[in-house]
């Protein structure tokens, strides 16, 4: 079966193709940063600023913020192209960026996460979109080692200049590195790429957007502790009308989010399941690691981001190798195989917190969930834009990007209501991932079929 198509003008080979390469994986960098040397530094800056009871806020804040900054550009990458769109996330995410490193107190700097947040979401997925525009499947299996050596190398740097940041300068700095790479980033892709020619786009819809935004944020507060149960219980039924309304209003619009005829696809619907849970066990995870390091283990923020090294090298290390599972296997031997494998990872982490077998034991248990998680992630993305036509596959891409952002956001508002304690919370990460594990293996589809294929 061919699983190739034939390259798009953006991708022609040559100089100009390498630099967009290169302002692809600049990119990645930025994102990879964000996820490392800025979530190693969270114990300390809001023990610093007075915030420690708003420490999940400042995570969810930024993850729900980039989920709406997914479903407002999203649709933009095809309508607009690539990259007046990646111009504008990586905007604002240099400017969020920039404020965080200066924010006075914590209630200030989850304001500044959002415009942060609302940048990564416009950004994070383009560049996806980007490398699939510059190569075609079978040449994206050949350099997925590349994309996914820059950011495993940025992800397993990135903990420990985080930490290193916080021990002998401020953890202020942590947000400021982002500026130069994200600059050298706008640059390149100015100089090196342009958009394919494209069709009229239709009217942009603002409403479907701003209506899931605003109900998945009445959702979103509905797991906060701090409000009573009777606030908690009105906003989740406005959510429930909101999210209600959000179905009917996209049934009927002429622009959805998603196209109806995606979502009966098995391979997409598989990728959302991926998506959503891949997210909750990555951003919880490195939300709580740092967290349980500094405070019950009494270890420096150094140490703390060196934590984060085995998960996220073993990501690194199992999407290199996941792009060829799913090749071989389709979404239910890469991604369904990824999230056992994260499964027994995330069983040993909480067994090893509750039972105190110590940090090596901790450090194999987070390598054993990256090397998981790597191929579950990555393939829960890929399987979809196999299935999309290019025209909606900057759409696809952020629709997934959005659930991924979604699982984590919410799951780490969710787990404040849990009992307190680290092993019941790392027992809750491994009782998802063994549901993905078990999902994929009855339903995701065991090969590779591409759109192309599919209507040949």
């Amino acid at each position: 079966m061919d699983v190739s198509s034939g390259l798009q003008p953006a991708a022609l080979p040559g100089t100009a193709r390498r630099m967009a390469t290169t302002a692809v994986l600049l990119g990645l960098v930025v994102s990879a940063f964000e996820a490392t040397v800025v979530t190693s530094a969270m114990p300390t800056l809001t023990r610093e600023l007075g915030g420690q009871h708003l420490y999940s806020w400042v995570f969810s804040s930024y993850l729900f913020a980039s989920t709406l900054g997914i479903l407002l550009f999203g649709k933009l990458a095809d309508q607009l192209g690539r990259k007046p769109v990646f111009s504008a996330g990586m905007g604002l995410f240099l400017l969020g960026s920039a404020l965080c490193g200066f924010a006075p107190s914590v209630p200030a700097l989850i304001a500044f996460r959002v415009v942060q947040g609302l940048g990564a979401g416009a950004l994070q997925p383009t560049t996806m979109t980007l490398s699939a525009d510059l190569y075609t499947l079978r040449e994206r299996a050949a350099v997925q080692g590349l994309f996914t050596g820059a950011w495993g190398a940025a992800t397993v740097v990135g903990p420990l200049i985080g930490g290193w940041l916080v021990t002998s300068a401020s953890w202020r700095q942590a947000f400021l590195v982002n500026l130069p790479v994200g600059l050298l980033a706008l640059a390149l892709l100015h100089a090196s790429y342009r958009d394919p020619a494209r069709a009229s786009s239709s009217r942009v819809d603002v409403q479907g957007p701003v209506l899931t935004g605003v109900s998945l944020g009445l959702l979103l507060f509905a797991f906060e502790r701090g409000g009573s149960s009777a606030l908690r219980l009105s906003f989740a039924l406005a959510a429930g009308v909101g999210l209600a309304a959000v179905v009917r209003q996209q049934r009927s619009s002429p622009s959805p989010l998603v196209p109806l005829e995606l979502l009966r696809d098995r391979t997409v619907l598989c990728g959302v399941l991926g998506g959503v849970i891949g997210g909750a066990l990555l951003y919880t995870t490195t939300a709580l690691v740092p967290l349980w390091m500094t405070g019950l283990g009494g270890h420096s923020p150094l140490l703390a981001g060196l934590a984060l090294v085995p998960l996220l090298g073993g990501w690194a290390c199992g999407s290199t190798f996941g792009v060829r599972v799913f090749l071989r296997g389709g979404l239910r031997a890469s991604a369904g195989g990824g999230f056992a494998l994260c499964l027994t990872g995330a069983c040993l982490l909480a067994l090893a917190v509750s039972r105190d077998w110590g940090t090596p034991a901790a450090f194999v248990s987070l390598g054993l969930m990256g090397l998981g998680l790597g191929p579950a992630a990555s393939t829960s993305l890929l399987g979809p834009q196999t299935r999309a036509p290019w025209h909606h596959r900057g759409m696809v891409t952020s629709a997934l990007y959005a659930t991924r952002m979604l699982g984590g956001s919410f799951t780490l508002a969710a787990l404040e209501l849990v009992p307190p304690g680290f092993s019941v919370r790392f027992a809750v990460l491994a009782s998802l991932a063994g549901t993905a594990a078990l999902g994929l293996a009855l339903f995701a589809p065991g090969h590779v079929v591409t759109e192309a294929t599919a209507t040949s």
